[in-house]
């Protein structure tokens, strides 16, 4: 089982995999999930050259954010 916990100032990431056993095989599945931006922070990227961009009406803020929160799957079957 892998477990990975990174804390930064703005942004929350984890990941957790494991291998699952099934059908007399001891590697049938590996199963993964991960989360990026769980406190759902906006932020701009440093690099990002639409961080100048004329002022958002919906928000506010100047600029074009990074989207917030994504939690994703991956499912790996060995044949």
């Amino acid at each position: 089982m892998i477990l990975k916990l990174e804390l930064q100032p703005t942004h929350y990431y984890a990941g957790v995999g494991a291998t699952v056993k099934a059908f007399d095989r001891n590697n049938f599945m590996n199963v993964y999930i991960s989360g990026e931006n769980l406190a759902d922070i906006g932020y701009q990227s440093h690099l990002s050259r639409l961080k100048y961009s004329p002022q958002n009406p919906l928000t506010g803020r100047n600029g074009v954010f990074n989207m917030g929160r994504n939690i994703s799957l991956k499912l790996i079957f060995n044949l």
